[in-house]
């Protein structure tokens, strides 16, 4: 009996301490803050270098002509894969293809004879470029034809003053020039810019010409140039 009884007064303090104590707050519910954006550090698909389309390019060219070596450089503006706009300039000097220098023996220097002003050309072109077998040829030999034109700015110096000094006196001409031209693009792929062509320039002087050699002007400063194109895309 007195086992019984200690059992139900055990009962009854349990029941007393759980019910005197207080509830605990309700756990609030989790609703997600909306305002997290996840934006990935880097493209989550990435194109392969040699995929990209690349809009511009710029480079220098290496070139060749009747008047001798000249150097330039380029900018291009790559509308699509076939067709392009750009803007070239070459420094080259202007000569008769027959001058050569000769042993003065009264001044002791090699000097080219009869010649009065040294001549230098400088064509500022612009143009477009058309690619027209883009789809059929592999994508190292992507030849293009091209036409631009642009004024060219003509410089001329007295040749029996020296060199730099001759610059103090020097003359200044503008004519409008154009050419037609072809070549290929040896890699057409990243961003690589490599490239052969040859380019026709029509640049009339007019009137009498420009002398370089004594009686014998030079009346058209255009011809053929061969140019190699090293540069890049971006």
């Amino acid at each position: 009996m007195r086992f019984g009884k200690s059992i139900l007064i055990i009962l009854l303090g349990f029941i007393y301490l759980t019910s005197a104590q207080e509830k605990g707050e309700p756990i609030p519910e989790l609703k997600p803050d909306s305002t997290y954006i996840f934006i990935s550090p880097r493209p989550l698909v990435s194109i392969a270098p040699a995929l990209r389309f690349y809009e511009n390019g710029w480079g220098i060219n290496m070139l060749l002509s009747e008047f001798g070596y000249a150097f330039g450089i380029f900018y291009q503006r790559n509308l699509s894969k076939d067709f392009s706009l750009f803007a070239s300039l070459y420094i080259t000097g202007a000569r008769k293809s027959d001058e050569f220098e000769q042993y003065n023996p009264n001044t002791g220097n090699y000097e080219i004879q009869d010649k009065i002003n040294r001549l230098y050309l400088f064509p500022l072109m612009f143009g477009a470029q058309y690619s027209p077998f883009s789809n059929s040829l592999g994508e190292s030999f992507k030849p293009y034809a091209e036409v631009g034109l642009g004024p060219s700015f003509i410089v001329s110096t007295p040749y029996d003053r020296e060199f730099f000094n001759a610059f103090k006196y020097s003359s200044g001409y503008t004519r409008f020039g154009a050419f037609i031209g072809i070549g290929s693009n040896l890699t057409s792929k990243g961003q690589s810019i490599l490239g052969l062509n040859l380019r026709y320039y029509f640049i009339p002087f007019g009137g009498n010409g420009l002398e370089s050699i004594k009686d014998q002007p030079l009346t058209d400063f255009g011809g053929l140039f061969i140019s190699l194109n090293i540069g890049t895309r971006f």
